[in-house]
């Protein structure tokens, strides 16, 4: 008979308590919470891959942590469960099993697409007589059929229809011999299965296939796949609880949103048109003012410019006459010293002349 181990233990630890295995000089041990370290989080979420596939070739190995029932149960009942990761790992951890399993299906599909190109039994020689004396028989008995229709005799000609009938049958069955492959051809043809990625024999016993079935290799990934499509149908169902149901009065709501929103599109097209208009206007008497400033001030630059020449004539005047003026004076500054160096020329030849007598006197004396 088949029992539930979780629920067996389950029992015995409500019954006779966790510690029911623990010998008189062993301690209880601490009462686990879902969130230590020593409890599985894959189990918490539903079950442990590592237990699916025990003494199979898809073996996963022992599972290094606890399988605790009552941390389990805890777990579903936390309100808040989406706070912690462990649904995400798990599911994670899912899906690249079923990668794995899904790369050596294509595999193992790519090993087999070789059995469509085994060869073809040839027709034996026993065999190619009999599809002649067939074929032979059978234009005969149309041609009798012919004959017979056009003398009118329908029911004899309806006759022949169906011998013909029958060995065109007959003759089809030895033709087809030759594409049916020998025995031994025949039980090497596998197939792979969709969901575990084993190698079936077509055509086998209903009770192999039935075994297959049922064992832990093709049970164990045939529950992975449930849970991960388990888990895609949850979480669609959370995107579509997110989303807002739209409803008619909220629907009327946003159409008077809309509209009172589109009105206040056009009122701020209707104001920034009028701003515009203004600011073409402002600019336009900006120009205007602008063009008023450099007229006055081309004026005022003409009329600066006619003063400083007028300025420039007459100081060039002035300047022409005191040059003049100052050319007379040199010049009579010039006469005056000549006069006075041939004046101090004549006193100085004069002193010499006194002092040379003077010499010549005393000369004359002494004598």
């Amino acid at each position: 008979p088949t029992f539930d181990m979780d629920s067996t233990r389950a029992l015995l630890d409500e019954l006779m308590g966790k510690d029911r295995n623990l010998l008189p000089n062993e301690k209880p041990k601490k009462n686990l919470h879902f969130t230590d370290p020593e409890v599985c989080k894959y189990f918490l979420c539903g079950f442990c891959p590592n237990e699916l596939f025990t003494n199979t070739k898809s073996d996963l190995g022992p599972c290094l942590k606890m399988h605790d029932a009552t941390c389990r149960e805890e777990f579903k009942k936390y309100p808040d469960k989406q706070r912690f990761p462990f649904e995400d790992e798990f599911v994670e951890y899912l899906e690249r099993l079923v990668s794995e399993l899904d790369k050596r299906i294509k595999r193992g599909h790519e090993r087999l697409d070789h059995q469509n190109d085994l060869p073809q039994v040839p027709l034996s020689e026993e065999n190619k007589e009999k599809v002649d004396s067939l074929t032979e028989r059978i234009s005969s008995l149309v041609k009798q059929m012919e004959d017979l229709g056009e003398e009118g005799k329908v029911e004899e000609s309806q006759a022949l229809m169906q011998q013909v009938d029958q060995l065109k049958f007959e003759r089809e069955l030895l033709l087809r011999s030759g594409e049916v492959r020998s025995i031994t051809q025949q039980e090497k043809r596998m197939k792979v299965c969709d969901i575990c990625g084993a190698f079936l024999v077509i055509g086998d016993t209903d009770k192999r296939t039935a075994s297959h079935l049922e064992g832990k290799q093709h049970q164990g990934y045939l529950k992975i796949r449930s849970a991960l499509d388990e888990y895609q149908s949850k979480e669609i169902d959370r995107a579509k609880e997110k989303e807002p149901q739209p409803t008619k009065e909220k629907d009327y709501t946003r159409e008077k949103e809309i509209s009172k929103e589109s009105e206040r599109e056009r009122a701020r097209d209707r104001s920034s048109s009028r701003r515009t208009i203004s600011r073409e206007r402002e600019r336009e008497r900006d120009r205007d003012r602008e063009r008023d400033r450099d007229r006055d001030h081309r004026e005022r630059t003409r009329e600066r410019s006619r003063d400083q020449s007028k300025e420039r004539r007459l100081s060039n005047r002035s300047s022409l006459g005191s040059s003049r003026r100052s050319r007379s004076r040199s010049r009579s500054r010039d006469r005056r010293s000549s006069r006075l160096d041939e004046d101090k020329k004549k006193d100085l030849s004069n002193k010499k002349r006194k002092d040379r007598d003077e010499e010549e006197g005393l000369i004359r004396d002494s004598d």
